[in-house]
């Protein structure tokens, strides 16, 4: 058998990730509290609350499901940026400043995540996506990192805000917008409720990609594909309770976009290794690895893939087969390196 993968080797392999989140309020706090002189974790501005560890904002003795996820996502955040640190100048810097952490991992391309309605509303979408373009560019120019923005729709606010945003996004296209995302309680909001602004998404040439199979079972999966045209799953891990679903997902090349830590962290799976990350790969379905909100999770790509590559055994060549389903799951065609 081949050794397992070591970190050094995955940190230095040209990666490629596709489920990574801009999580403009924190990001735009870290930003806050470096200006003030504030680095330290103990020394906050006056009323501004300290970050909670995720595993205590996800306490599974306090809360379940999908409350865990909203709790995880966005109690740490609420409240504790000022709407005058929603700037463009702002938002350019900490979108930099991500595409820099990206660089350093020696990943080559990564599509984003945007969907804070707070930076929205207070800059519009326009002057929101272009602040993201400015970034974008400048780390092409000077890091050698290409990226692509996805649009998070947040099914809780409903269909009408979605088309709007779907909007928004073939809008931005020229900026660097690639897809969609639909995001939210799949539980109580189904991926049927939006199948007229993800038709106008996928009209207009966007990539849909779908959380679905996260809280909810296979059926958000079944209807994402066959309904609603999603080319990727956000997470997706219960789809292995289905093995038609599974050969669909395999004959479609529908790919997955697997985040361990932060499915641990919600208490969706007691361990890495009760992943099933190995059923799915058995199957034939593209699996990718993503960090998903690492500045929350304490996280990054390397990690999440030698996290996976100990848990289940996997060597160089397997670790780099689900950077290559990464590659060939984007939303954009990824330049070559010289």
């Amino acid at each position: 058998m081949m050794p397992v993968a070591s970190l050094q080797f995955i940190r230095e392999l040209p990666k490629v990730e596709l489920h990574l989140h801009l999580e403009t309020s924190l990001r735009l706090r870290r930003l806050a509290e470096r200006r003030r002189g504030a680095s330290d974790p103990a020394r906050h501005p006056p009323g501004w609350p300290a970050l909670s560890p995720p595993s205590h904002i996800a306490d599974p003795a306090r809360f379940t499901g999908y409350d865990r996820l909203r709790r995880l996502r966005y109690l740490s955040r609420a409240g504790s940026i000022a709407d005058e640190w929603y700037t463009s100048e702002n938002i350019e810097q900490i979108t930099y400043e991500l595409l820099e952490e990206a660089q350093r991992q020696h990943i080559r391309y990564v599509e984003v995540r945007v969907g804070g309605r707070r930076g929205f509303a207070l800059l519009g979408a326009p002057r929101m996506l272009d602040a993201m373009a400015h970034a974008r560019a400048q780390a092409e120019a000077r890091l050698g990192v290409h990226c692509g923005f996805i649009m998070t729709i947040v099914r809780e606010r409903g269909p009408e805000e979605a088309e709007q945003r779907v909007r928004e996004a073939i809008a931005g296209r020229g900026g660097g917008v690639v897809g969609v995302d639909l995001a939210g309680d799949e539980q109580n909001y189904p991926p049927a409720l939006f199948a007229r602004p993800l038709g106008l998404a996928r009209d207009a040439g966007l990539g849909i990609t779908i959380h679905a199979g996260e809280f909810a079972g296979p059926a958000g999966v079944w209807t994402a594909v066959a309904h609603l045209g999603a080319r990727r799953i956000g997470h997706g891990i219960r789809a292995v309770e289905d093995p038609e679903l599974l050969t669909r997902l395999r004959d479609r090349a529908v790919t997955l976009e697997l985040c361990p830590t932060s499915n641990l962290h919600l208490g969706l799976c007691p361990s890495i290794e009760a992943l099933p990350l190995r059923r799915l790969l058995d199957a034939g379905v593209p699996v990718t690895v993503n960090s998903d909100d690492p500045l929350l999770l304490h996280t990054d790509l390397s990690r999440e893939l030698h996290a996976v590559a100990t848990a289940f055994s996997l060597d160089g060549a397997e670790v780099t087969s689900l950077v290559n389903n990464a590659a060939r799951a984007a939303f954009a065609p990824i330049p070559a390196v010289p």
